[in-house]
């Protein structure tokens, strides 16, 4: 019986040690995120053309002037601050569409798929909902548009493709990923386009690589890109409002 119970207290020991372990890796994971740059921050002031409201749960740009009635949702990259996605939502409010960016649980999409909900919730005087994401996050939001197809109206997939199918959805898509990204690469999105909805637009852009729509600092595996992040941005943020204007 002694035995026994030294055998059990050992188990629970093991057992004790590898859940502190697995948390403590957890916490190294995540701790190191990319944080947003200091052009990033300096979007997040409210200007003329729209107002900033930076919570702990998301950031709103809303336009001051010619608002319309449809909001886009961001849902940023795996372990990217949120904040580092202001810029393009900065550019997308000064042509009046209120763009909110989800603050998700440490920096994961993961963890707050479904926070979208609360933000529909917050703006009940926006008719139309388009919901987007970068890399992790696009595909996040494509779970989170499928599920809630009487919400959202359109989706961006920046960088991005669907994990689960998406073929038979009632949204319209933009698909927009850089000649150069050798994260999310052209074959991922040949090998994952039967999971895209018939109505998807494909863009790519040249020159362009995985981590320019957001300000942060260079992506580990990434390539370098050969037209700067303000082009790629310029050339993100006009196919936006593009699709925009033919929901």
């Amino acid at each position: 019986m002694k035995y026994i119970n030294s055998k059990k207290k050992l188990i629970g020991i093991i057992a004790l040690a590898i859940i502190l372990i697995a948390a403590a890796g957890f916490i190294f994971y995540v701790s190191d995120y990319y944080h947003a740059d200091n052009t990033a921050l300096a979007a997040l002031k409210s200007t003329n053309s729209y107002t900033v409201n930076n919570t702990d749960d998301s950031i709103t740009f809303t336009p001051t002037k010619n608002k319309s009635n449809t909001g886009i949702i961001i849902y940023p990259g795996g372990k990217v601050q949120a904040e580092s996605y202001s810029v393009i939502a900065s550019k997308l409010a000064s042509e009046g569409y209120t763009a909110i960016i989800v603050k998700m649980p440490f920096n994961l999409a993961f963890f707050g798929a479904d926070k979208a909900d609360d933000v529909i919730a917050d703006y009940p005087e926006i008719e139309t909902w388009v919901i987007g994401g970068h890399s992790l996050g696009g595909v996040f939001a494509s779970d989170y548009a499928v599920d809630n197809q009487d919400k959202i109206k359109g989706v961006i997939y920046l960088a991005a493709y669907p994990s689960s199918n998406a073929s038979n959805a009632t949204f319209k898509t933009l698909s927009i990923r850089g000649s150069l990204d050798n994260l999310t690469t052209s074959e991922d999105i040949e090998k994952n386009k039967n999971k895209f909805p018939a109505n998807t637009t494909f863009i790519t852009i040249n020159g362009g690589n995985h981590y320019n729509y957001g300000n942060y600092r260079v992506q580990t595996g990434d390539n370098n890109s050969t037209i700067t992040r303000e082009q790629q941005q310029e050339q993100t943020v006009n196919a936006i409002l593009e699709f925009l204007k033919n929901l």
